[in-house]
């Protein structure tokens, strides 16, 4: 055993400069060590939490359509849409009505997009032949092979071939938008009029 103030460890401590630079480097590796796992963990995926899922429910799906019907002759919709003030103010309205929720004003948009794309889709397949509107559960109703058919123009439309998805909104919607949607995808030559082909097939 030798003593903590004895003459033969400082005579061990001049003799071994390595052995003071190694004991050195291994307290240094400690200290160095836990600012950056704290720091890790501290500034990890804090940000991410700040953006809240935009999850739609029919009874939030049906304010937003209500405010859409308000400002529809407000004079802040033209042919192409809402102005940005006009969505400035729905969107102020919509989280007075619906505190619970902040989604930001593109989730929105994206909402009041997507329901109008729906409306014109079902109303595209109310128009095939065999096609029945169903009053009471609010969907489209009719054979597999229409709903075939249906999905190469619209393939976005099997979603309402769940005999659970109901759109209590088409009428409402259809209010809204008709006279209002702009040429583009959703616009086929099947939605003219049957009848000016009568004609042609009674000459023979």
């Amino acid at each position: 055993m030798v003593g903590k103030g004895s003459p033969k460890l400082n005579m061990i401590a001049r003799a071994s400069p390595k052995l003071l630079r190694f004991l050195g480097t291994t307290s240094g590796i400690k200290k160095k060590a836990s600012p950056k796992c704290s720091k890790a963990k501290k500034t990890g995926g804090s940000p991410r939490v700040v953006k809240q899922r935009a999850d739609w429910n029919p009874a939030l799906e049906k304010s937003l359509v209500d405010i859409l019907h308000e400002y529809k002759d407000s004079g802040y919709r033209g042919d192409n849409g809402w102005t940005p003030e006009g969505w400035n103010k729905m969107v102020k309205e919509f989280h007075l009505r619906n505190k619970y929720v902040n989604y930001t004003k593109s989730q929105i948009q994206d909402k009041e997009g997507q329901l109008k794309k729906d409306y014109r889709m079902l109303k595209e397949a109310r128009r095939q032949s065999g096609a029945t509107w169903n009053e009471d559960r609010h969907m489209v109703e009719g054979s597999p092979s229409m709903w075939d058919n249906l999905e190469i123009t619209f393939p976005k439309i099997r979603k309402f071939r769940n005999s659970k998805a109901r759109f209590p909104l088409f009428d409402a919607l259809g209010e809204l938008y008709d006279g209002h949607l702009a040429e583009g995808t959703y616009n086929l030559t099947s939605l003219e009029p049957p009848q000016e082909e009568a004609p042609l097939r009674t000459n023979s």
